[in-house]
């Protein structure tokens, strides 16, 4: 049995074509092939090209590979910068509950 087709909602579908976008402008600015790239990020050109088509099925940490070989910034230009955010946002998970309770609401048992 193969991989399931992963159906995105058309914001994230856009946003695997802009990814893939950019990940091909960097590239060829780079004048690097895809065999390249794949080498410089550990996955193969398959997997590359599948990231520049926007292919949902194509794992995470290799989107994240391939970008960091790129120096794409994802969610800020400055790598220190990501890393203070990340350590305040874990900060921020460790004082939260660790489950949700749901909300306790009028009975109407009598």
């Amino acid at each position: 049995m193969g991989r399931q087709a992963i159906d995105l909602v058309p914001y994230a579908r856009d946003a695997a074509a802009l990814m893939g976008a950019n990940v091909r402008t960097a590239r060829l600015n780079r004048r690097w092939t895809a065999a390249e790239l794949a080498a410089h990020a550990g996955c193969s050109r398959h997997t590359v090209a599948a990231i520049e088509h926007g292919r949902p099925a194509v794992a995470f940490g290799h989107v994240l590979n391939v970008c960091a070989a790129l120096a794409i910034p994802l969610f800020v230009p400055d790598p220190a910068e990501l890393a203070r955010l990340t350590r305040t946002q874990q900060q921020v998970i460790r004082l939260m509950p660790n489950r949700v309770m749901p909300k306790e609401g009028r009975s109407d048992d009598f």
